[in-house]
């Protein structure tokens, strides 16, 4: 931790050497002018009125010579300290960070352009007065509790504070270092402030952690996805012969032999999980394709009547689609996935009565856009947004929502592959998915496609 400030004993040192050097010289110059004037009097001057009137004038001579002597010691002094002093403010004003004085009551003493700014009044306007006269009493109540914080721990204290530029209105955060100042006795005579814009910088460190969060994310959600798909693969193998044992077995069984209904059982578990490694595939983007030009609208509609029946009947299921949108490029089977499971997320998010919205759009990102939503890039995209009524999840489950085999239902309930599969179907189709959510409030999911450029004769 930096010491306080304590005024430097060079500065007493050399004020008091300037003065004796003047003193020295004033009284050097004046024995020799008595001792030589007098003797010279005598000496050339031999009648006593000529001797009274050169007197007189000797005595205005030395008059006239030591202050001019005077005047030029003190006026070289003077400018010494002044171009000291002169430098020292060029410096502080040429500080791009708020520089200012305070005595121990709180009362500003002195302070440097940037600083000016942050109160929008001149030097002149500010030193003399606190910071009730202006900045808000909160505010100054805490700049006054730091500023005494300092000078009880008689050393350099540091802190952060939000504060907001009178001349611009917007707000800033300072990084402010707060030292005492004590003379050579050890008085306390002041508090020394410097306040630096981190602002941008505090920007930066949390959008840096943001974009960590979001590699960290993404690289684990690869490595999942390549375990998954590895499993899945040699799953499906061994499935494929149990299915075929349990087919081939159940055709030559006779049908009143009642060990079929084992095989029955073998056979309807063994497609269950096909279904199982269908999605584990379709979320490792190893799911086989066959991508085209869709309309959302068009393909969407074929699908109301059966999410309509997926969803409770006191819950209102509403579509809210944009005419004229634009196509995207992807296979129509993968949209049906993709609602399907949002769709049911919906719905058991929801306790009794409430509303599922679904609705398409055409948006277009812009950098700004793109920062706020993540793994972005600007351009023109169709956004399929499905809204819900529910119970909605805090912060720490939305991290990790897309989790293969997280879920936030009961046991029994889920596999937690459904957020999975949409994940990873939407980034295969070169997309990204955006979910807002508060406890209490309900869920937002919007989906972002890329919009398919279209050739045109």
């Amino acid at each position: 931790m930096p010491e306080p400030i304590q005024i430097h004993p060079k500065a007493a040192v050399s004020s008091t050497v300037g003065a004796l050097r003047i003193v020295l010289l004033y009284a050097g110059f004046s024995g020799l002018w008595i001792l030589l004037s007098d003797r010279a009097v005598q000496v050339l001057v031999r009648e006593p009125a000529m001797m009274t009137v050169v007197s007189i004038l000797k005595g205005w001579v030395f008059v006239a010579v030591t202050a001019a002597m005077l005047f030029v010691m003190v006026k070289h002094l003077v400018e010494r300290v002044a171009n000291r002093e002169a430098k020292l403010r060029t410096l502080i004003h040429a500080i791009p960070d708020l520089v200012w004085l305070k005595s121990p009551e709180g009362v500003y003493l002195a302070c440097n352009p940037a600083f000016e700014h942050f109160f929008g009044a001149k030097e002149a306007e500010i030193v003399g007065r606190t910071d009730h006269d202006f900045v808000p009493k909160d505010m100054a109540d805490f700049f006054r509790q730091k500023d005494q914080e300092a000078i009880e721990a008689g050393e350099t204290r540091q802190n952060e504070e939000w504060v907001t530029v009178a001349e611009t209105g917007q707000p800033m955060l300072l990084e402010t270092l707060k030292t005492p100042v004590f003379d050579l006795s050890g008085r306390l005579v002041g508090v020394l402030g410097i306040g630096r814009d981190i602002t941008e910088h505090h920007k930066l460190v949390t959008e840096r952690g943001r974009l960590e969060a979001q590699l960290h994310q993404a690289q684990k959600m690869e490595a999942v996805g390549r375990f998954a798909g590895g499993v899945a693969h040699d799953y499906s193998n061994m499935l494929g012969v149990i299915l075929a044992n349990a087919d081939l077995a159940l055709h030559r069984m006779p049908p009143e032999q009642r060990e079929r209904k084992y095989l029955e059982e073998i056979r309807r578990a063994a497609r269950h999980s096909a279904e199982l490694t269908h999605q584990l595939l379709a979320f490792a983007r190893q799911q086989p394709v066959t991508p085209r030009l869709v309309d959302l609208n068009e393909t969407s509609a074929a699908m109301e009547g059966v999410l309509a029946r997926m969803v409770e009947p006191e819950i209102e299921l509403s579509w809210h689609k944009e005419p004229a949108l634009w196509k995207v490029r992807m296979d129509p089977t993968q949209l049906g996935q993709i609602l399907t499971n949002l769709v049911v997320n919906a719905r058991d998010a929801i306790s009794g009565s409430g509303r599922i919205e679904v609705g398409t759009a055409n948006r277009t990102l812009n950098e700004a856009d793109c920062a706020a939503l993540g793994d972005t890039l600007p351009g023109d995209y169709v956004c399929l947004s499905v809204t819900d009524s529910g119970c909605g999840m805090a912060p720490d489950l939305v991290a990790r929502i897309f989790e293969p085999f997280f879920t936030t239902k009961p046991a029994g309930k889920g596999t937690g592959l459904g957020l999975a599969l949409v994940h990873g179907v939407v980034k295969q189709n070169r997309g990204t998915i955006h979910v807002e959510s508060e406890s209490g409030r309900g869920t937002r999911f919007q989906v972002l496609f890329p919009r398919a450029e279209v050739a045109t004769s």
